[in-house]
């Protein structure tokens, strides 16, 4: 199945996905936190304004860490136009060359894009109504990113009966403390990211150990989350692949 499969299992177990934004601490510090934790995946997003330098970077030094980038866009030109201003920016193509494990959005892809890139790099669009999430996941998409106003109620609906529980969800934004992690898997996520601008709250001046024991402290939010909304899930974290597959509460291309 490869190295997607790998991120797509390594995405899912880990349960609490750190987001890389636009703030003012220091990068390497907050990855040697993520490291410390024992994080096996990051999402390094292009609101980042090292993010041209520090993605090739991170992929280089860290080969075995799985890298996902948001922020992403599919459409080139409007990339290239926005990098006058944001010289960070990467092309779907450009990342791709850079080897890195896969893509988030907050907007929905097209359903060629994903169909593109789904077989060799984790693609994550988001989705705001149930028919652009049936229509992604149909497409490749192995997780469905749910996120501002509503996000919960949304999920719900993605998860409702009459879906037949196909849709694996990523729940983002305003994830600040454990209960909302326990909030967001109760109401259908399989997975939680938050930014470290909301994680940590501080505005700079952090250590690395100050980092990793936060990300603990969500790592194990998160992982008694999935035990009280999916118990079966939980026994399987670390099993046999097809007992782990067999496992899972939603559809997957594996």
């Amino acid at each position: 199945m490869g190295r997607v499969f790998e991120t797509y299992r390594a995405f899912h177990e880990q349960g609490f996905i750190p987001i890389f934004v636009k703030d003012d601490l220091d990068t390497r510090v907050l990855l040697e936190g993520c490291l410390q934790a024992g994080m096996r995946v990051i999402e390094y997003t292009l609101r980042r304004p090292d993010a041209h330098k520090m993605i090739p970077w991170i992929r280089e030094n860290h080969p075995d860490l799985h890298l996902i980038v948001g922020s992403t866009m599919e459409d080139d030109q409007i990339v290239a136009q926005r990098r006058r201003e944001h010289p960070q920016l990467l092309t779907l193509g450009e990342l791709d060359s850079i080897g890195v494990d896969g893509f988030i959005s907050m907007l929905g892809w097209s359903l060629e894009s994903i169909r593109q890139y789904s077989p060799t790099r984790l693609v994550v669009p988001a989705a705001w109504t149930v028919t652009e999430a049936f229509q992604e996941m149909g497409a490749g998409a192995h997780f469905i990113k749910a996120t501002g106003a509503g996000k919960l109620e949304r999920a719900r609906s993605f998860r409702a009966l009459p879906t037949f529980g196909y849709c694996p969800i990523m729940m983002t934004g305003g994830i600040r403390t454990p209960e909302h992690v326990r909030e967001a898997f109760e109401a259908g996520a399989v997975t939680v990211a938050s930014g470290f601008d909301v994680t940590l709250q501080r505005s700079r001046d952090v250590t690395s150990s100050e980092v990793a024991n936060a990300m603990r402290t969500f790592l194990e939010s998160a992982k008694g989350a999935r035990e009280a909304a999916w118990p079966k899930l939980a026994e399987a974290v670390g099993g046999d692949r097809q007992v782990w597959l067999d496992a899972l509460p939603h559809y997957h291309p594996f």
